[in-house]
């Protein structure tokens, strides 16, 4: 079970709370309780009233459609993620079945605490209206390719359960509609191919907490730098692509380097409660042509990409001026 010091840790790292003074966190941390559930027992369901909000200090919460683990998820929570902060928002009401996928550990804060942060803490009320908003933003984009694309088969899912971002199936459906907008409109439009700087071997084992961690950390950072009619996806292992529309090249490239010194510093707690290492990202950002396809423009940009990996990673290179 992790220490006080190890909580207070994971919570300074916590969306939520990021850059909120360590005196007001500490006192949080005090008035806050400990609990822990066991795996298959709800923690959130549509049925019952929540008052709380959670703080998952180890283990993994399963946000479910139905109260079943046996469904797939709509999307999996680890260690240093939030939960029941937008029910608190909305007199109490649940969305979804939050339900434990492990044995988890959280931390719970009532709501009078909560509200006490939020009311004392500009800091506290900047990032609850951000993840609002991205919230609000995100929902909005399911349920308009779901109206738009609904079909009954698994494959076209458009959503990544480990970040929440869209999957290639989910940009894919966004870019033709995108470009053909920046065409007409005369505007520019550039895509950002960055991946992870971690280890090759690791790559493909996503189960583990020290992979899984650092891709969340990268799709939070999106998730903030991003405009509301930007769009990014995890298109595959530690690999994520950003949409921009209407915006430069020189722009595009400028956002690029923001997030890379944003994910460089952003901490990372495992499930343990013990720190690991920041993770770093490698970028290509290049413009799209009027007759670019997803495909040929990932292709291209991963060209780029490719010379920032070759300048030996943590670095942003673009398209030279000319040669797209």
């Amino acid at each position: 079970m992790a220490d006080s010091s190890e909580i207070l840790r994971l919570i300074e790292a916590v969306t939520l709370f990021r850059g909120v003074p360590h005196g007001m966190l500490e006192n949080l941390l005090s008035k806050s309780t400990r609990v822990t559930i066991e795996q298959g027992e709800k923690l959130l369901s549509p049925e019952k009233i929540n008052e709380n909000v959670y703080i998952l200090v180890s283990g993994r919460l399963s946000v479910q459609a139905r109260p079943s683990l046996s469904d797939k998820p709509i999307a999996m929570l680890a260690s240093g993620e939030c939960v029941g902060e937008m029910s608190v928002l909305v007199d109490g009401l649940v969305s979804a079945y939050v339900i434990a996928a492990t044995r988890s550990e959280l931390l719970r804060i009532d709501y009078d605490s909560f509200w006490s942060l939020i009311d004392n803490s500009s800091e506290a009320a900047r990032n609850m209206l951000n993840i609002l908003v991205n919230r609000i933003r995100l929902g909005n984009r399911i349920m308009a390719d779901s109206l738009i694309h609904h079909e009954n088969t698994p494959d076209n899912d458009i959503v990544d359960n480990l970040t929440g971002l869209y999957n290639y199936h989910g940009i894919h459906r966004k870019f033709d509609r995108l470009l053909h907008r920046c065409v007409v409109d005369n505007q520019p439009f550039c895509i950002i191919l960055l991946e992870a700087d971690l280890p090759e071997q690791a790559a493909g084992s996503l189960e583990e907490p020290h992979i899984d961690q650092p891709l969340r950390v990268i799709a939070q950072a999106l998730l903030t730098f991003l405009r509301p009619d930007d769009h990014a996806a995890r298109l595959v292992g530690k690999k994520f692509a950003v949409l921009m529309v209407n915006t430069s090249l020189d722009d595009a490239f400028a956002t690029t380097e923001r997030l890379r010194v944003a994910i460089g510093e952003s901490p990372i707690v495992l499930p343990s409660g013990n720190a690991m290492p920041p993770v770093t990202i490698s970028a290509g950002v290049i413009e799209a042509l009027p007759d670019d396809k997803l495909g040929t423009l990932i292709a291209r940009a991963d060209i780029i990409l490719e010379q920032a990996i070759k300048a030996g990673r943590n670095c942003v290179a673009r398209a030279p001026e000319g040669t797209q």
